[in-house]
């Protein structure tokens, strides 16, 4: 009995950790973004932003109060991790994408944190 609630115990401590298996691939995550406008969510900090991932590397963000970023770009890495710049950091900031089904998608950060909520991928620059 114990030796089954052990492996119980095990079961449920590390399934809501992601896994590699569960992240997109490379292509997929290509796909998903390029020239696609989608809504999204800053966990961490509770922001609402809307993102337009074009084909050329550019990646434009609009936020609620109506500000724009400038000079920013987003790339998928050779681990399949889609990243974007920032005017502030040195370092690009990448994440695993997982797709959480309904058109729904995690961004997951190298500490296995989802950092991001996106939904509502749309073709085309609809900022």
């Amino acid at each position: 009995m114990k030796s089954i609630f052990a492996a119980l115990l095990g079961l449920l401590l590390f399934a809501p950790m992601a896994s590699a298996d569960d992240y997109m691939s490379a292509d997929d995550v290509t796909a998903l973004f390029t020239n696609k406008t989608f809504d999204g969510i800053y966990l961490p900090k509770d922001k609402t932003f809307k993102a337009f991932e074009a084909a050329d590397g550019t990646h434009n963000v609009v936020y609620p109060n109506g500000k724009k970023s400038k000079g920013r770009k987003w790339f998928v890495n050779d681990q399949g991790q889609h990243c974007t710049t920032h005017k502030k950091k040195k370092e690009p900031r990448c994440s695993f994408i997982k797709d959480a089904g309904n058109g729904v998608y995690h961004k997951i950060n190298n500490a296995g944190a989802h950092t991001h909520t996106m939904r509502n991928f749309r073709d085309g620059n609809q900022l």
